[in-house]
């Protein structure tokens, strides 16, 4: 068990630089802070307790991806509008060059 700690600490250690990137020293200290408080209250959890925690925080995740996922969503339906505006545009623009070309050619 003692390997495969290090093992993790190391692999952690290695993407610590992608896991935090885009996030301030001051914030990446807070959260590394409140991992390790949870870590150490759950030292002191029975087993059930445990479950329950990890089970209410597999939930808070699930929720916050299935809002991610429909920011998504919404992000596509905008930019399927915006698109379908703009080849509206393009078509009424083509429209308006054809009628002024018929126009001169008279």
């Amino acid at each position: 068990m003692g390997e495969e700690h290090m093992k993790k600490e190391m692999i952690e250690k290695m993407h610590g630089e992608m896991k935090y990137g885009h996030v301030s020293d001051e914030m990446k200290q807070k959260m590394i802070m409140k991992k390790m408080f949870i870590k150490k209250i759950m030292e002191h959890l029975s087993d059930a307790d445990k479950k329950k925690i990890l089970v209410k925080m597999i939930d808070m995740k699930l929720d916050m991806v299935e809002h991610k996922a429909e920011i998504m969503r919404e992000k596509k339906k905008l930019v399927a509008e915006k698109l379908d505006m703009k080849a509206s545009m393009i078509d009424q623009k083509i429209e308006l060059l054809k009628m002024v070309s018929a126009m001169l050619k008279d």
